[in-house]
């Protein structure tokens, strides 16, 4: 029962680790996860491949160990994207309109005539949200659907990927003999899976702190209106604290997991902590002082990056925070000081199923595709209506097996 159950596989692929779930997702959206495994990754970096061979040796293990777990053969699958090659867009159009009421037809006609506008070279539409709906040029509506207007017109956000970027991690996916049912971007999935409604509908920034890279985006009446990234992440923190301390990778990485602090101010006693070779030993506020200055440096980036905006839809009320560095001590004060604004450390939802481990989360933007799968599904079983057209999907999958 256990391994035909399971209908929904996810990968979350990131620069040190791939989260990978086998879950079944009901034609409701219910949601029961059969299967989880946290695997070790190598020759993926920022969200790209650096080394082809040893990227599939890290997919092939992921996969054998879910299939392990479930007693059933994978096929598909569902694949996170994030890093640089990651981009929001924002496209305007509009169609005139006859004496009749607006329809959901209308609706989908300019919404594709504007999709059929972005052509941007070397990047492919993954995900699409209308911003905002106006009739006759000067009123928004939250619904355009049944008013009369000469005039409709919308601003979409779309978020794209780098068409190479794709193309090989789709190519490496092949090589494990399984296909990609399903592209979602990181960031957006791990909104999904931390953050609350009021959260999503008045106004968020999420901030996802990966080994490589942290992405941000920022949801607002429920959608997410703005995605990036900075390429700096937990691993360079890793590497500062192996250079100060003349360590290894391995024993820095040990030492900012179980001793880590991001601010040195808060430190509530000074204590000593031994190295493994047993003759060394530095204090808590040494390292403390190592980690600070990246945590500062990714953080004010962000913060610079929010502020130059300067689009009055963007504002977002509070800061939540996830991904592996999001359980390093005292993060939470000394984001909320860069930012001003309120800061939360955010676990993803735990779902039936799921087996929660000392930290939840890295499993961010692996629990919130299979959240993805399950609003989805929700969406088609109401009847309600999908922005996220899954024909859009469709063409992208069908020109990524055209030019593999």
């Amino acid at each position: 029962m256990k391994g035909n159950s399971s209908n929904f596989i996810t990968l979350d692929i990131g620069s040190s680790k791939i989260s990978a779930i086998a879950a079944h997702v009901s034609k409701q959206g219910e949601i029961r996860i059969n299967a989880q495994v946290l695997q070790h990754s190598e020759g993926f970096k920022s969200g790209t491949i650096t080394n082809m061979g040893m990227a599939e040796s890290s997919l092939i293990g992921a996969i054998y160990s879910l299939e392990k777990d479930c007693d059933k053969s994978i096929k598909e699958i569902a694949i996170s994207l994030s890093g640089a090659g990651i981009k929001s867009y924002y496209v305007n159009h509009n169609i005139k309109l006859g004496n009749q009421p607006i329809t959901q037809f209308d609706v989908k006609k300019l919404v594709n005539k504007a999709l059929s506008d972005f052509k941007v070279k070397g990047m492919e539409i993954i995900h699409y949200f209308p911003i905002e709906f106006m009739v006759d040029s000067n009123q928004a509506v939250e619904s355009p659907i049944g008013l009369y207007a000469k005039e409709l017109s919308c601003q979409l956000h779309i978020i794209s990927a780098d068409s190479t970027m794709i193309m090989n991690l789709t190519k490496c996916i092949a090589k494990c003999h399984v296909e990609v049912s399903d592209i979602i971007v990181s960031i957006y999935a791990a909104g999904l899976a931390v953050l609350t409604d009021d959260e999503k509908q008045l106004g968020s920034i999420i901030i996802d702190f990966g080994a490589n890279t942290t992405s941000y985006g920022i949801f607002l009446e429920g959608k997410i209106v703005y995605v990036n990234h900075i390429p700096i992440g937990g691993m360079d923190i890793t590497i500062d604290i192996a250079k100060n301390l003349s360590i290894s990778l391995k024993e820095a990485e040990k030492l900012k997991i179980l001793y880590g602090v991001a601010d040195p101010g808060l430190l509530l006693k000074d204590s000593v902590i031994k190295l493994d070779n047993g003759e060394h030993t530095i204090t808590a506020s040494q390292l403390a002082k190592i980690i600070n200055p990246k945590i500062k440096e990714i953080t004010e980036e962000i913060k610079k990056q929010y502020d130059s905006m300067s689009m009055d839809h963007l504002l977002a009320r509070q800061v939540v925070i996830t991904g592996g560095g999001a359980s390093l001590a005292s993060i939470r004060t000394l984001v909320a000081e860069i930012f001003h604004k309120q800061v939360r450390i955010a676990k993803p939802e735990i779902i039936p199923g799921f087996v929660e481990n000392y930290n939840s989360y890295i499993h961010s933007t692996a629990i919130g595709m299979v959240k993805y799968k399950s609003l989805k599904n929700q969406k088609n079983s109401y009847g309600t209506d999908q922005f996220e057209d899954s024909g859009w999907f469709k063409r992208t999958i069908l020109w990524l097996k055209e030019n593999i």
